[in-house]
Order: C-alpha cells, then sequence, then structure tokens
C-alpha cells in the first residue's frame, strides 16, 4: 500500500493514527479471506499427506493382494557346487531329483595363426555365419590381423561372434592366432567358415496387425490379411509350403491351421518343411529363410492358404523370393580358408533329466539300454522345466562308473517368515493411515477443534470402505472354505481403530491349510460351481473387472447337445432381473456391455464358464467369484488414489478454492489500498485547510 506520512503536527491532529485505525476496521475483511486461505492451505497439506499414506498403504498391501505373489520359497541344492536354484512365487513346495549329462557350451574356433599380429591377411572376403546367420568381411592389401579382428568385433550386423587374438608358438614361427568365439551357449550357434556366401529368400511384405508389424506370437486369424472364420468349413483350412530344398529336391508339405496357429507355428513348420536344412526367422514383420548349406543353391520357398471345404477363412501370404543368391560372393583370402581353422569347442546344449524325466529307451526283455533321453536346453541357466525355478547348471553328475549318473537333490520349502514380513509391513502402513484418519478427522477436546478432514465426508468415509474387508467374510467365500474372515488367520482391528497380527493363529492357520491363507489373502476373481449341476457348468475365466460374488446360472440344452439358453443374476436378485449370456459354442459368457462411463455395466462382465453338454435339459449352478479381502482393500485404495477418484477430486477442489481465495485477497488489498490512499489525500487536505485557518487567525491577533 502507498505510505503518505502525516505528522499531523502543525494541527495537533494526529492523523497517521486515525487512519491506521480506520483501516484495521476497513481491513476485517481481507483478516478473515487471509485466514480463511490458511484453512485452504491447511486441508490441502492434509490431504497430499493423506494420498502419500494411501499410496504407501497401497504398496504395501499389493504383495499381498494376489495369491500367486504370496508364495515363497527357500530353496536348498544337496551339491551346491553341481547346482544351485532360485524359485518364483509360481513355484511349489516340493524336491526334485536333477541328473545332468552335459553342461550347454558355446563354438569357439582358431585359425593356424600369422607370424605377427601386424602381418597382412590378405585382399578380398572373409566369410562367416553365426547361428544361421551370415556376414561377409571386406579386406584390402594393407588389411592386418589386429584389423580383422577389429572389423569383425566393430560390425554393426554382427551375429553375435567376438573375434580375439591369441598368442601360441607352436613352432612354426606363427605365433598369433585369431579366435573366434561364439557370445551364446546351445548347438544352435554354431560357427561355420565358408568358401562361399549363402542363398536367402526374404518375405516381400511384413505381416501386420493393426496395421503395425505383428509379433512373432500373433494369431494367424488375427492378422490384417486374414477374413473370414477359422475352421468354419467341413474339412481343415491348411498352409501349403513348396519349393526346392538347395539341392533341388522339390517340397511339397501342407499343415493344418487352427483358430490358435500363430506365426511361430508358421516358422516352425516351414523349417520341417524343408527337413530342417533352412533356417526360417522372423523380425520386424518379415520372414526369412536361410539355407543352411552355403554356395550355390536350387532353394525356392513358396506359401499358400487352402481354405477348407465350405470353409470362409482367407489370408493373404507374403511371397518370398531370393534377397542373398548363394556363391555370389567367394571367400577368396588363401590365408583364412575354413582349412585353416580348428574348432576347438563346439557349441552343445545342456543335458538333464528331472526326477528320472525322460526315460531312457531300455529292451523290455535284456534290460539292456538302447537309447538315452535328455531334456536339452541351451543354456546352463533354465527356467522352463520346474515351474517356477530356475536351476542353474555348474557341472556334470557322472558317477565313476561309465554309464551311471549321480543325482543332486534341489528342495523347495515355504518360506513362511518371508509372508509374515510382508503382512507385518501392511499392518504397520495401515496403522499408520489410520492414526492418520483419526488425527485429522475426530473433533479434539483439548483444542475444541475438529480435524481438518472431519467435514469432507468423500476423504473421511475412505478408512471404513478399507476397513469394510477387515470386519466381514471375504466376497465369494462360504463354509466350505478353511478360512472366510480376516480375524480367522489372526488379523483384528482393536478397539482404537489399529490393526493387530495375532502371530500364533497365523501361525496355526498357515499348517492347518497354506493355500487357504493365501487365498483369503490374495484370491484374483477365482471361480468354483456348486449346486445341483456343478459337475456340468464350470467356472472358466474371469478378469480384474468381474465383480467378486455369488451368481446362480441357468442354463438349456436340447436333445443334440445344443445350447439354446443361459441366464444369470446375482443371488441376491430374483430372476426377473437375470440377463443373457453369449453362448459359443460349449462356452457361455456375461455381457460386454459398458456404461456411459466405460465402466462394466453388469457384475458378471468378463466372466467365462464352461458347460458339459452331455446333459441335456435345463441345468442349475451357483458360481462364487471369490476375491481375496487384501485385493479388495487394495482395489478401494487404488480407486480412491487413481484419476477421478476420492483423493484427487478432493485435491482438485481445494486447489480451486484456494485459487479462488487468493483472487479474493488480491483484488480486496487493491481495493484497500485505493481506500488508504483516499484516506490519507483526504487528511492532506484537512491538514492544509486547518494549517490556513491556523495561520489566518494569527494574522487577525496580530493587528
Amino acid at each position: 500500500m502507498a505510505n503518505i506520512s502525516l505528522s499531523g503536527l502543525s494541527t495537533g491532529i494526529d492523523t497517521s493514527s486515525i487512519i491506521e485505525q480506520l483501516m484495521k476496521v476497513e481491513g476485517q475483511r481481507l483478516t478473515k479471506y487471509t485466514t480463511k486461505l490458511g484453512k485452504f492451505q491447511e486441508k490441502q497439506t492434509a490431504i497430499t499427506e493423506l494420498q502419500g499414506k494411501l499410496s504407501a498403504f497401497k504398496s504395501a498391501i499389493y504383495s499381498i493382494s494376489d495369491t500367486s505373489k504370496m508364495k515363497a520359497f527357500n530353496t536348498t541344492t544337496s551339491d551346491s557346487d553341481v547346482v544351485t536354484a532360485e524359485a518364483t512365487s509360481s513355484a511349489s513346495e516340493g524336491n526334485h531329483s536333477i541328473k545332468i549329462k552335459q553342461l550347454a557350451t558355446s563354438e569357439r574356433w582358431v585359425h593356424s595363426g600369422f607370424r605377427y599380429a601386424t602381418s597382412y591377411v590378405g585382399e578380398g572376403n572373409f566369410i562367416y555365419s553365426y547361428n544361421n546367420s551370415e556376414r561377409v568381411i571386406q579386406t584390402t592389401d594393407t588389411t592386418t590381423l589386429q584389423d580383422l579382428v577389429k572389423l569383425i568385433n566393430n560390425d554393426p550386423e554382427n551375429p553375435g561372434v567376438t573375434a580375439s587374438l591369441l598368442k601360441y608358438d607352436n613352432g612354426d614361427g606363427k605365433e598369433w592366432h585369431m579366435v573366434l568365439s561364439g557370445n551364446s551357449s546351445g548347438e544352435d550357434y554354431q560357427i561355420t567358415v565358408n568358401s562361399s556366401n549363402t542363398e536367402v529368400h526374404t518375405a516381400q511384405t511384413t505381416l501386420k496387425k493393426g496395421g503395425n508389424n505383428a509379433d512373432i506370437s500373433t494369431l494367424l486369424k488375427s492378422l490384417d490379411g486374414f477374413s473370414g472364420t477359422i475352421e468354419s468349413g467341413t474339412t481343415a483350412d491348411r498352409i501349403r509350403v513348396s519349393g526346392k530344398r538347395h539341392d533341388g529336391t522339390a517340397v511339397n508339405y501342407t499343415f493344418n491351421v487352427t483358430q490358435y496357429t500363430t506365426i511361430e507355428d508358421l516358422v516352425r513348420e516351414m523349417e520341417t518343411a524343408f527337413g530342417n536344412t533352412v533356417d526360417v526367422t522372423y523380425k520386424d514383420g518379415q520372414l526369412k529363410v536361410t539355407d543352411k548349406s552355403s554356395g550355390t543353391s536350387q532353394l525356392q520357398v513358396s506359401l499358400a492358404f487352402e481354405a477348407g471345404t465350405g470353409s470362409s477363412a482367407s489370408l493373404t501370404l507374403p511371397t518370398l523370393s531370393q534377397s542373398t543368391q548363394g556363391g555370389s560372393k567367394t571367400a577368396n583370402i588363401a590365408s583364412l580358408a575354413a582349412g585353416s581353422f580348428t574348432e576347438t569347442q563346439s557349441a552343445k546344449n545342456a543335458l538333464i533329466k528331472v526326477d528320472d524325466y525322460p526315460p531312457d529307451v531300455v529292451d523290455v526283455e535284456t534290460g539292456e539300454l538302447i537309447e538315452e533321453k535328455w531334456i536339452s536346453r541351451s543354456s546352463n541357466t533354465i527356467d522352463n522345466v520346474i515351474a517356477g525355478v530356475t536351476l542353474k547348471l555348474h557341472d556334470t553328475t557322472r558317477s565313476d562308473s561309465s554309464t551311471g549318473y549321480n543325482t543332486v537333490e534341489v528342495n523347495l520349502t515355504r518360506n513362511t517368515e518371508e509372508l509374515k514380513k510382508k503382512i507385518t509391513s501392511m499392518v504397520a502402513k495401515y496403522n499408520e493411515l489410520a492414526t492418520y484418519f483419526k488425527e485429522k478427522t475426530t473433533y479434539n477436546t483439548e483444542t475444541k477443534t475438529s480435524g481438518i478432514l472431519s467435514s469432507d465426508y468423500s476423504l473421511s468415509s475412505i478408512l471404513n470402505l478399507v476397513k469394510n474387508p477387515l470386519r466381514s467374510v471375504a466376497t465369494g467365500f462360504s463354509s466350505s472354505d478353511s478360512f472366510t474372515r480376516p480375524e480367522d488367520i489372526g488379523l483384528k482391528v482393536d478397539a482404537d481403530g489399529t490393526l493387530e497380527l495375532d502371530t500364533e493363529v497365523f501361525d496355526k492357520a498357515i499348517v492347518e491349510d497354506y493355500m487357504g491363507v493365501l487365498s483369503l489373502f490374495g484370491a484374483q476373481k477365482t471361480g468354483l460351481s456348486t449346486g445341483v449341476d456343478a459337475a456340468y457348468v464350470s467356472f472358466y475365466a474371469s478378469s480384474k473387472y468381474t465383480s467378486a460374488g455369488s451368481y446362480d446360472v441357468k442354463v438349456e440344452v436340447d436333445a443334440s447337445g445344443n445350447i439354446t439358453s443361459a441366464l444369470i443374476k446375482l443371488t441376491t436378485e430374483s430372476w426377473a432381473k437375470a440377463r443373457a449370456m453369449k453362448v459359443s459354442g460349449k462356452n457361455i459368457s456375461g455381457s460386454s456391455e459398458l456404461d456411459g462411463s466405460k465402466n462394466p455395466l453388469y457384475p458378471e462382465f468378463d466372466l467365462n464358464l464352461s458347460v458339459d453338454t452331455s446333459k441335456t435339459g435345463t441345468l442349475n449352478a451357483t458360481v462364487q467369484i471369490k476375491q481375496g479381502f487384501a485385493g479388495a482393500m487394495h482395489e478401494t485404495v487404488d480407486t480412491s488414489l487413481k484419476t477421478g477418484g476420492r483423493v484427487p477430486l478432493a485435491l482438485n477442489s481445494i486447489k480451486s478454492q484456494i485459487t479462488t481465495q487468493e483472487d479474493r485477497i488480491t483484488k480486496e488489498q487493491d481495493r484497500l489500498e485505493t481506500y488508504e490512499t483516499r484516506l490519507r489525500q483526504k487528511y492532506a487536505r484537512l491538514e492544509k485547510m486547518l494549517n490556513q485557518i491556523q495561520q489566518q487567525f494569527s494574522g487577525i491577533n496580530s493587528m
């Protein structure tokens, strides 16, 4: 505000004090505005802190909101020098025996050598391939052995080979040897030094899905070039693979296509069609066929989709044509001929048996071994043999005898302490949240004030929504379950609103029914059929959008085994409100309708059931869709925090109120500044007028 100083000494009137008092009276509205702004800002801080505590609780409860994430295992092996193991939550408790015949190795080739590392290798082409990917390295008459190593390693299209130099004098004066090492293990990753280049055929168009390059797991029926319906005819839809092999042998091969056939299946079938004399790859939407034999080739490749009799299916497959002519380039550097390299280590797969599987082929009469059978993997780290377990192989288990193999035991035991830590962490975060809510929403008898969030029901009610699953039967659970309430496994809400874990009750529950405890925490819309025809109407699948609860289902099956109608309703609803389910063969599914906000219109959204139509007439069943209480709590918190939820809406509202209040304060400050300026001008004029009167009186008195 303007600061005009009027001492009032000439008149004896303290105008500055008068103005100050008047401004205090006039500024009462600004004081109210400022006080209200402070309250808004305090509330904004409280909501932001609440948001943080809800987020922390959400993170803590996430790890126990899904049964598949809750399982934890301790893994041990009987010989960690041979095998070590790690387990994920998808593993199962138990033990497994492991036999190892062979470790996976990578390929290694060593050149016969040059006198110096700086020796010239010669001008021309050096051709090698790795995992059936070929490279032609061009040299000049000044390319040294060191230069060649760099050319290979710095090649932007290097398929995975590392070149290095090895110094060793074997007596012939050739001390420096180039070593070619494969970067990956496994028999697919072989290095070959070729005398000429290899034939390659490439698709002229790419396979697309939704306008983008399709990935290798894409179903053929999902490709942009597909129309109609797979398997809609009386005979199978097929793809014909035809052409010629390297030596000119004709290829004419067909395989059946189903609604589940993928691009990856197509790749494997193409290799089978050519007797594995070619390598078929798929990258960035493009098929590529590489001859496994180098040199001049008669390779030809053609693909054609053949619809079955009466089938409406149609699929446009790409044309493949020669992109690299085999034998068009010759490896013409004499010093680097294929014969000058020695394979010192071949690429091999790891060979193992798990729980004595696969069994060997044995003569049933004599008991003599005919053929050994082994699981083959390209790496010594194997994660796709025992579900949820990664095996790390360090050595073989060959015994002292000439034929036998020892076993290493891998043991998986429940890590209940890790589970307890997760639950304890959740309890701590819940209590922090509950304490904060209590502080910000209850009346303080000492200060005679209510909590800053007490008047906002949308926020103050969040804790009750989060707490509800802790005080009731978990949705979809019934008396057939070992545990139905959190208190059954030791979780209870105390009188002060905090959560407590009774470890004795919890430990006892774990021993009684481990999976029952996990299910009560984190069942994720899993289903169970009960009732008269439960054996014929079975739960098949659901999603996070399916509402947990109990559903009654009524299915009509005619004499021919066809489903003529299917109805579903919540058990709490009357049949008058039942909704029709979509029928697809022997599967029935809930409504897929959405409301105006694009949320599921009905609770059975994404619920899928399978029907055994061997029983005709009317089938009645009840389907229980379970959701663990932790999952329900996580869902509540997530809904409150996400865009459009209670917390973001409250924050947006308070921010808007703060902005409005700040605008009011600015306008009021401007008004007061103008008012003060007028006051000071008014009293300045008064001071001047009174001063003039005093001067006039002084003049009269002097006469």
